[in-house]
């Protein structure tokens, strides 16, 4: 449980000092306090891919996210920065199943096999910790990694058009579509916290304003470890565009 959160205290330390800069050499060396605002376009990837049903599709969906960051120089056109994000990924998948397992609470185990829907959305707050190097006066590349707390999600499924049966031979060879229907309520499945590494390029617009965009790619899989009800793991993958503004 405590190595759980050592990510979190590392990154809530730094951002506690580049907040709280003491000293002349801080000062000379300008601390830089920006808010950030942009839009987020992500989802889940399944893994093994060879697990995924092969026409499942997935539609991200966009939603803004607002923030605030440090960034300092440390070494010629090297510097370092943190920041505290609150986001919401949301996106929506469509899948055929054969035989998806669904464990009603009883100690049994149905099966199911036909078409399935997906709606998933994670809110959550965000603490990256990344470095940038500055190719020319205007250009830049960003590299770190990131801690996020979910604070709230929701991973519902409905089934329908399909067969339903404790036998996972019926429902294996089951001709379709069928006539049954039912849902999946996974959110209480979801795990609590996720990291990652992200990537981005930033270009500087004016003296005081960036625009950015990052791609950052989740470490763990956004469920938990017990969570057996299909066979494949989900990792977060996200696109953020946004644009900072220094105000110190």
């Amino acid at each position: 449980m405590i190595k759980r959160y050592v990510p979190l205290v590392t990154m809530l330390s730094l951002l506690f000092i580049c907040f709280n800069p003491s000293g002349s050499k801080a000062q000379e060396r300008k601390l830089i306090i920006y808010p950030a605002l942009g839009v987020d376009l992500g989802g889940a990837v399944p893994f093994p891919f060879s697990d995924i049903p092969d026409d499942a599709g997935g539609t991200p969906e966009p939603y803004p996210f607002l923030g605030i960051g440090a960034e300092y120089p440390i070494y010629e056109n090297w510097k370092i920065a943190t920041e505290v994000n609150y986001r919401v990924i949301s996106f929506t998948a469509d899948a055929k199943v054969i035989s998806q397992a669904y464990y009603p609470g009883d100690g049994s185990t149905l099966y199911f096999s036909g078409d399935t829907y997906t709606d998933v959305e994670l809110r959550m707050v965000e603490f990256p910790l990344f470095g940038i190097y500055q190719l020319r006066d205007s250009r830049a590349v960003v590299f770190g990694i990131y801690y996020s707390i979910i604070l709230e999600g929701n991973f519902d499924t409905d089934a329908t058009d399909g067969v339903i049966n404790a036998d996972k031979s019926i429902t294996d060879n089951a001709i379709l579509p069928g006539n049954a229907s039912t849902s999946y309520p996974f959110s209480k499945y979801l795990d609590n916290y996720d990291y990652g590494i992200l990537l981005g390029y930033r270009y500087k617009l004016t003296e005081k304003m960036n625009l950015y965009g990052r791609i950052q790619v989740g470490f763990k899989s956004i469920f938990k470890p017990s969570f057996d009800n299909i066979d494949y793991e989900m990792y977060q993958v996200r696109l953020n565009i946004g644009a900072s503004y220094r105000i110190l």
